[in-house]
């Protein structure tokens, strides 16, 4: 069994993070298909890569070219013109035509859930142990590349700006979450998938934490605006949603505030699947 934690030695965030990940599960550098760094150790019966590449994490949809694993982390800068101090998780697509930041138009990445989960509980313990009550802890919706990953992928992230990024405190958190998650990955939560919300997706992560719901894939309420004149795309990202993920998903749920056609299309493709759906 196999994990690669990934990220860009040109992040730093990233790379920042990585040499506190380092650290915690004390793996040994080694030479690894000409990357300028790359360590390996061994947690819970695993193998666990740290590797930098030069590309930034939007275009790594060639990781499994270069490694393969049982799923893929990247630990990555998020940016925000809203200046929100943030520690985020979130799974990667292009649920519209679109594809501006990396991937391939109208393709979802393979979503984790539950280790999505894990690394969202660790970030909120360690934040708080780390009095960071300021920062928002939080699932993000799913968006930018890379989405062509057969295995799944899971961003963990700190935002917003240059100030963040460099923090060695929050740096030192999404490690010290990652290793955890790495060690305690949810094994009890309802695999789900969230329509509806802005971009940072409070609703649901509240959700998760009241009713063990762990997310794979959440479309935005920005995608169903983007989408109300192409349904059968907003449908077919639904659907994709569903499929796209490293565990078979149980239940979708609907930010309270969607128009009346994103319930019909979310029920219809409940029933074709077997969900449950919650409103």
């Amino acid at each position: 069994m196999r994990v690669v934690v990934a990220y860009s030695i040109n992040d730093v965030a990233g790379a920042g993070t990585a040499d506190r990940l380092v650290s915690l599960v004390k793996c040994r550098d080694i030479a690894l298909k000409g990357l300028p760094r790359a360590c390996l150790g061994f947690l819970a019966g695993r193998e666990v890569y740290v590797a930098g590449f030069y590309e930034d994490v939007l275009y790594f949809d060639f990781l499994e070219r270069v490694i393969d694993a049982e799923y893929y982390v990247v630990i990555s800068r998020h940016s925000a013109v809203s200046g929100i101090r943030s520690l985020t998780v979130h799974h990667t697509g292009n649920p519209t035509p679109k594809a501006e930041y990396g991937g391939k138009p109208l393709e979802l990445s393979v979503a984790n859930p539950p280790l999505a989960l894990a690394i969202l509980k660790a970030l909120r313990e360690l934040a708080r142990e780390k009095s960071l009550e300021e920062v928002s802890v939080t699932y993000e919706v799913t968006h930018h590349g890379p989405t062509s990953l057969s295995k799944p992928l899971t961003f963990a992230e700190i935002g917003s700006t240059q100030s963040e990024w460099s923090d060695s405190t929050l740096q030192e958190v999404l490690a010290g979450a990652v290793y955890t998650a790495l060690l305690t990955e949810e094994r009890s939560c309802i695999p789900s998938v969230g329509v509806g919300g802005g971009h940072y997706a409070q609703q649901f992560t509240e959700r998760a934490f009241n009713y063990r719901e762990c997310y794979g894939h959440i479309i935005s309420r920005h995608v169903i605006k983007e989408l109300r004149d192409s349904l059968d795309l907003l449908r077919f990202a639904v659907e994709q949603a569903i499929r796209r993920e490293s565990t078979e998903i149980k239940r979708i749920v609907l930010e309270g505030k969607n128009p009346s056609y994103v319930k019909q299309i979310a029920v219809e493709v409940a029933r074709r699947y077997g969900i449950e759906i919650v409103d």
